[in-house]
């Protein structure tokens, strides 16, 4: 809970104007701390209200400076959004330079509510919000400056624009504005944005777990946007125009930096340092780039020829690629160091399974990791009559559906927990289950049957769930007694993966937490050796491709900042992030009159076309169902503007 003199906070009053601090009514439904480190948070305007912590702030001058703002954001869709939020602008310009007439306060009200009531969108709906309480909760201010005839004092502020979707992308990525570009025909344009913070926007638009759609409000009314369909629709339209990127060049810095991993992690950290002109050189021990998006998602979910059209861009930055080399053994850290780099951005990734937990001797047992490389590298893999996964992730779900596709005739996935506590994607498994795939839940094996060397089958024992565990999860408990038998001819554990730190030794000084990841500063990607860097599964254990890609670009950051500053600095944008990161930013005051329109999805091949075939099985958007999805997005922005004071 917090103090201010005043708040109006997701329609909450909060008043203690006029009262000694001894008797202030705090403020409980205020999501973010009004200190971080030194800086101490002044004021704030945003979607869902008005917060004055320090009386000397003018709260006329902070309402114009928001809705200054917030005018620039709106999109010009609707008279009522974009010319009703113009006037008040004008109307409250009029007002800051002390040419005010006592009528203007009832018309920004007046105004303001039809707003809120008329417009088309969900930002202009909410953005008048915060304006609207500083009238009627300050409407002696207002006043008072109408009748001084004086010009209002002017401060500074910060301002964050985000939205819902924006905010639950670990790669913060403008989603509203892309979409917006592909609704108005401008896809190189929308393209270009995304590229702007995804080095992987072909990756992604086929194989990225969408947080964002988790996120969207559009749910609350239907379903949520096709933003992952959206995405590939504007990079396969690059493709069939056969249009290239461009980017702005940049005057080249001399400096060398060394990346290890050509993962996306590694691949991300690059293309920005590239982008930002200094000479780049990635190490890795494979024969091709790309690291597990690489050797770990299955063709018909991401064909190489669309992995190779981003690393291709990658390359044309003019990263240097070295390929067939193993760190530690073809080339140490302590080695780069001496040839010259003078930073280094270790993303090796976590591609080892984990152990099963039961003894293992008999042929026949492949980990998930290493059947999924396999059969990405073109390896043969002799197809079986009955298959068992051993898992309940995102790989489990590719081993099982590549499984299929090789011929095998009966495939399970064994998972301790329940459906609802599944991690694999929603999608994915139900795509699973539509080929054939069968699960069995609430059971894990506990002995590897055999006969000649060669494995026979699993027994098992069924769980019940009892009290979440660290992973927020329901943990499994054995029910003693409920053991059972599987038969099958292999197993396949996919129960998750760790990183390979071999390479790394004791001169390195690198720290290493318990759980074998490197230890970094979770916000700059910094290891106990300064000019050390990484980020990716290696650093935080086995995650996501967006979430790598977002450690790439975080990392970047950092390493410029250190080679330009010889040291790493918060800018103003990681004190505003810092500052309002728990803020809820679905919830808001404003309410959308929209009707329901039915989600735009893509076609897909054929459940019976399958069979046998690494063919892609999602298609992509066509132009006309990609400007009806497009037109489903209800532009949740949400600004804030915050003055903020230094006490160092």
């Amino acid at each position: 809970m917090s103090k201010a003199i005043f708040s109006s906070w997701a329609g909450k009053i909060v008043d203690n104007r006029g009262l000694d601090t001894k008797k202030y009514k705090e403020v409980e439904n205020l999501e973010f701390p009004l200190q971080y480190n030194s800086y101490r948070v002044k004021a704030f305007m945003s979607w869902d209200g008005l917060v004055i912590i320090d009386e000397k702030i003018n709260v006329v001058d902070m309402a114009y400076s928001y809705l200054r703002e917030a005018q620039k954001l709106s999109c010009g869709e609707c008279t009522a959004g974009y010319l009703g939020m113009k006037v008040m602008l004008d109307i409250l310009d009029r007002i800051s330079n002390g040419e005010g007439k006592e009528e203007d306060v009832d018309f920004l009200q007046w105004l303001g509510n039809g707003i809120k009531e008329n417009a088309r969108c969900s930002f202009c709906a909410s953005a008048v919000t915060p304006v609207l309480d500083a009238v009627n909760y300050y409407k002696e201010e207002f006043l008072k400056t109408m009748v001084s005839k004086q010009t209002t004092p002017k401060s500074t502020y910060i301002t964050k624009v985000s939205a819902p979707c924006m905010e639950a992308c670990p790669a913060h990525q403008d989603v509203p504005c892309y979409i917006e570009l592909i609704k108005n025909y401008r896809y190189k344009d929308s393209l270009a944005l995304i590229r702007k913070t995804n080095a992987f926007p072909h990756v992604c638009g086929r194989a990225c777990v969408a947080f964002c759609e988790d996120s969207c409000r559009r749910a609350n009314l239907d379903s949520p946007v096709a933003i992952r369909a959206l995405k590939r629709f504007a990079v396969d339209y690059e493709v069939s125009s056969g249009a290239e990127p461009k980017f702005e060049k940049v005057k080249k810095n001399k400096q060398r930096i060394a990346v290890i991993g050509a993962g996306p992690a590694g691949l991300a950290a690059s293309y920005n340092l590239a982008l930002m002109g200094y000479q780049v050189t990635i190490y890795d021990k494979l024969p091709s780039a790309g690291g597990m998006a690489l050797v770990g998602i299955p063709q018909y979910r991401l064909p190489k020829d669309v992995l190779s059209r981003d690393i291709d861009v990658i390359k044309r930055l003019g990263v240097e690629f070295k390929l067939n080399t193993k760190i530690g053994k073809d080339v140490t850290l302590k080695e780069l160091s001496t040839q010259g780099f003078k930073a280094i951005f270790i993303a090796t990734g976590a591609q080892i399974g984990r152990e099963l937990g039961v003894e293992v001797k008999e042929e026949g047992v492949v980990d998930g990791v290493d059947f999924l490389h396999n059969v990405n590298t073109g390896k043969k893999v002799k197809d079986k009559d009955k298959v068992i996964i051993i898992g309940g992730g995102n790989v489990a779900i590719d081993c099982a559906r590549t499984c299929l596709r090789l011929g095998f005739k009966d495939v399970t996935i064994v998972y301790r927990r329940s459906r609802a506590e599944m991690p694999g994607r929603k999608e994915e498994v139900e795509a699973a289950e539509a080929e054939g795939v069968k699960i069995t839940f609430l059971a894990t094996p506990v002995k590897i049957l055999a006969k000649a060397g060669k494995v026979t089958g699993a027994e098992c024992i069924r769980m019940e769930l009892g009290e979440p565990d660290a992973s927020g999860r329901r943990r499994p408990i054995p029910i003693k007694g409920s053991e059972f038998t599987i038969e099958t001819d292999m197993i396949i554990p996919a129960i998750g993966e760790k990183p390979d730190l071999s390479f790394l030794t004791k001169d390195d000084k690198i720290e290493i937490r318990s759980d074998g990841t490197i230890k970094i500063e979770p916000s700059n990607c910094q290891t106990s050796q300064p000019w050390v860097f990484s980020g990716g599964d290696c650093a935080t254990g086995p995650a996501t491709l967006i979430e790598a890609i977002a450690a790439g670009n975080r990392a970047a950051k950092s390493i410029d900042q250190y080679l330009r500053l010889g040291k790493i600095v918060k800018s103003e944008s990681d004190i505003v992030a810092n500052l309002v990161g728990n803020i809820d930013l679905s919830e808001q005051r404003e309410d959308v009159l929209l009707a329901k329109r039915l989600r735009q999805s893509p076609e897909e091949l054929p459940i019976k076309e399958r069979q046998g075939s690494f063919s892609e099985v999602e298609k992509c958007l066509t132009p006309e169902a990609a400007a009806k999805e497009a037109e489903r997005c209800l532009r949740c922005y949400r600004l804030m503007l915050l003055a903020i004071a230094s006490e160092s």
